[in-house]
């Protein structure tokens, strides 16, 4: 088995389902949106070789969970405002656990990397198309796959991008996406990501996600935020479920996940 196999399988028994090698470079130099938090993967581990990028199913709702304190503040996590999201302490703990593995079998170096900009860096990797609604979809799982990089200085080469267009050829896409059309608030604008200036794709102001900070959301918001606790909310998927190349994830994975496979 060579590294990259290697490599590959100690994604896969850390829970992840998807696996692959970006460019580094191209993520390094590629533009990234304003109020986001992200940073370069330089930022993160200077004289890093490699950047491999780790995708896990989120099969369950549950898995979407965010708390956060009430304020005013961007996704950076800037002012006074606390903001956590399930799903990336979950990617990056078993991220560390595989950096554990790739440190004591190779004694290379491995951090696990949130903060990059994963979107650009999976499809870079070969593992899907950046969506209508800026979202990854995947061949396998659409767009329900939550994504988390590992910086190493390990030397791989850099898989081939992503390049088909799952978007244009989806038949219940061709009119008007599925994900377009889903959003209560008409947040996502109509075509394709490409072309479109970095973090101009999706309406903030207008996306149900970005209210959950409000002290009080107004009750068009509240109408679409799904509480757990009084600070607990499950984010806005509706975009993410609607789009038809999730159905094996709703037709499959959940069944089998929680013991319902037809005999």
């Amino acid at each position: 088995m060579d590294l990259k196999e290697e490599l590959r399988q100690i994604a896969l028994d850390n829970d992840f389902q998807l696996f692959g090698v970006s460019n580094l470079e191209e993520v390094e130099s590629t533009e990234y949106p304003e109020g986001r938090g992200l940073q370069k993967p330089s930022e993160i581990m200077p004289g890093a070789k490699s950047l491999l990028i780790f995708g896990k199913v989120l099969w369950d709702e549950g898995m979407n969970l965010s708390v956060s304190s009430a304020g005013e503040a961007d996704f950076s996590g800037g002012g006074s405002l606390e903001y956590y999201n399930f799903y990336y302490n979950l990617v990056e703990n078993l991220a560390w656990r595989a950096c554990n593995t790739i440190v004591d079998r190779f004694g290379a170096k491995a951090i696990p990397a949130v903060t990059i900009h994963l979107k650009v860096a999976a499809m870079l990797a070969g593992l899907g198309w950046i969506g209508h609604n800026t979202l990854v979809i995947t061949p396998e799982y659409g767009p329900r796959v939550r994504w988390v990089g590992v910086l190493t200085d390990l030397e791989l080469e850099p898989d081939q991008p992503f390049t088909e267009d799952l978007c244009a050829k989806q038949e219940l896409c061709k009119e008007r996406a599925r994900c377009v059309r889903s959003c209560p608030y008409s947040a996502i604008i109509p075509g394709p990501s490409q072309g479109v200036e970095p973090g101009k794709k999706v309406d903030q102001d207008m996306c149900v996600v970005q209210h959950v900070f409000d002290v009080k959301p107004a009750p068009e918001y509240e109408k679409h935020i799904r509480r757990v606790t009084p600070r607990g909310m499950l984010e806005c998927t509706l975009c993410n479920l609607s789009c038809p190349y999730g159905l094996k994830v709703e037709e499959e994975i959940i069944p089998a996940r929680r013991g319902q496979v037809k005999e």
